[in-house]
């Protein structure tokens, strides 16, 4: 693409360092990028500033690979063949640069932007995979990656740029896909990820504190409009009702808006949610109901729901995503065996590696999410629960205190490891959380390096145990001082199922009596 036709299909703001635009038309545009690594001569560099670097700095290393044309907030100190295209925030400018770039692709597909603070990977997942299953091919922005069909892309954050984000839809849009189910963080609203983009529907999950920090948001109500955002960018909303703040975001609604949950005046709503186990499965089971004002001639109200996926906060997933897929005029009949057979990668996730002990692996890594896990899992009555967790570096510090509480209110063993520690020393994370357990409190151990931990764990299981691995989840890294080491728990679990045999009580059998130190837990 030319820069002039870039410029006048984006439609942005700008002044240009020089008159005659065509010269730079000689140039072929194959990719728009911000990272100076990535600069050529066929590229377009943007100078984005960003928490801890600005790429205002990194200008010169751009065009010593080649580039010659840039976006910036400010005149730079480059040679007079650059051409130095000022708008007043370049971050604001790369979304309709990149939806511009990639042709508008969002007008080939339709697109569901879903919010809050827990659920919306599992949301997005079942939305996919049941909308896929009924026939409507449908693909994934978020934190598991960017899915769709086979292919499998990871993503730094749970929303990329928006360069990544369009050029998503337009790889979708390509291969027949006609619908995205996508994360929506808050940093992502603030930090101009999916400006321009007209959500066909918005989903409100739940809110509760996250995300404050210094670099993410200075408090609560900041973190709360963030997400309001969504709601004046869609074209119909699906809201939780039962959450503490959703008469902000039903006021916030300036589309028509149907709402979810286990409230008795829920437009879609759940009740008599039952678990269920089977071997080594877990799962929750519930009537579906819709309110008659939504209901179409013949219609019935209610229906049968069964899931792989267990807890309430799952059937509060579901009760989400068979609304959007209703919406999305897909009936239950159709959705429903799909939603039955849906797994997501690392949360909840079931291990099939032991034949008398359950392995889960799941993302949580706040207060809210851990209580809600450790609680599901306590109603399915194990013999004990070992918990296996760490806390994030550089941000979130206040969740170590939380989770600290949290598991030793309701764990019966914890191991205290290592998460993304990034910048900061991972023994001074773990010795902090450590430091908030008290007498009262479960038993715990502290293993700054997760894979020992993980093999610890395992060491000491018993039959009859759920061992829960928190806060990895899918990820298959551990980010360490800017770097993402290759560290994947359900790899280390799997290769020592293979070795070990699938029985527990085989395995403890063997395990000299230093290493079991701590059975009687």
């Amino acid at each position: 693409m030319k820069i002039t036709e870039l410029l006048f299909e984006s439609a942005i703001s700008y002044t240009a360092s020089h008159e005659n635009l065509g010269v730079w038309d000689e140039t072929d545009l194959t990719a728009l990028v911000y990272d100076s690594r990535r600069a050529a001569n066929d590229t377009a560099f943007l100078c984005l500033p960003g928490a801890r670097t600005d790429g205002h700095d990194y200008a010169s290393a751009a065009y010593a690979s080649g580039c010659r044309i840039f976006f910036c907030e400010r005149s730079l100190s480059l040679p007079d063949d650059a051409l130095q295209l000022l708008t007043p925030d370049t971050r604001a400018a790369l979304p309709a640069l990149s939806d511009a770039f990639f042709g508008h692709p969002q007008k080939e597909l339709c697109i569901i932007g879903i919010t809050g603070t827990k659920g919306k990977t599992t949301t997005a997942n079942l939305i996919a995979s049941a909308a896929t299953a009924a026939g409507l091919p449908t693909g994934t922005i978020g934190t598991i990656g960017i899915t769709y069909g086979d292919t499998t892309l990871p993503t730094v954050n749970s929303t990329p740029e928006s360069y990544e984000i369009h050029r998503a839809f337009r790889a979708m849009a390509d291969a027949g896909i006609r619908a995205v189910a996508m994360e929506v963080s808050s940093l992502a609203l603030v930090r101009h990820r999916v400006d321009g983009i007209r959500f066909d529907i918005g989903v409100f999950t739940n809110l509760s504190e996250d995300h404050i920090s210094p670099i993410e948001h200075p408090n609560f109500n900041e973190y709360k409009q963030a997400k309001l955002r969504l709601f004046s960018m869609c074209r119909f909303a699906v809201i939780a009702s039962d959450d503490a703040h959703s008469a902000d975001f039903m006021q916030a609604c300036t589309c028509p808006y149907e709402t979810y949950g286990f409230a008795h005046d829920a437009d879609h709503r759940a009740s008599d949610v039952q678990p269920w186990k089977s071997d080594n499965a877990l799962g929750i089971c519930f009537t579906m109901h819709r309110a008659p004002r939504i209901l179409c001639a013949g219609e019935p109200a209610t229906h049968e729901m069964q899931l792989k996926l267990p807890g309430l906060f799952n059937a509060h997933n579901a009760v989400c995503a068979a609304a959007v897929l209703r919406r999305l005029g897909l009936s239950d009949a159709l959705t429903a065996p799909a939603l039955a057979a849906a797994t997501v990668p690392g949360r909840v996730e079931v291990l099939d590696v032991f034949e008398d002990c359950t392995v889960i692996l799941d993302y949580a890594h706040n207060e809210m999410s851990m209580r809600s896990l450790l609680q599901t899992v306590r109603a399915y009555k194990p013999r004990r629960i070992l918990c296996v967790f760490g806390s994030i570096g550089d941000r979130a510090q206040n969740r170590r205190r939380e989770l600290a509480e949290v598991t030793g209110d309701l764990a019966d063993y914890a191991i205290v490891t290592t998460d993304n520690p990034g910048y900061e020393d991972p023994d001074a994370i773990t010795a902090q959380i450590a430091s908030y357990y008290t007498p009262d409190m479960c038993p715990h151990i502290v293993i700054t390096d997760r894979r020992t931990a993980v093999l610890h764990a395992l060491s000491i299981a018993q039959p009859g145990d759920v061992l829960l691995f928190c806060g990895k989840g899918h990820e298959t890294y551990q980010l360490v001082r800017g770097m993402h080491i290759p560290f994947s728990e359900k790899e280390i679990i799997t290769e020592f199922a293979r070795e070990h045999g699938r029985s527990i009580a085989a395995i403890q059998s063997t395990v000299p009596p230093s290493v079991r130190r701590t059975e009687h837990v």
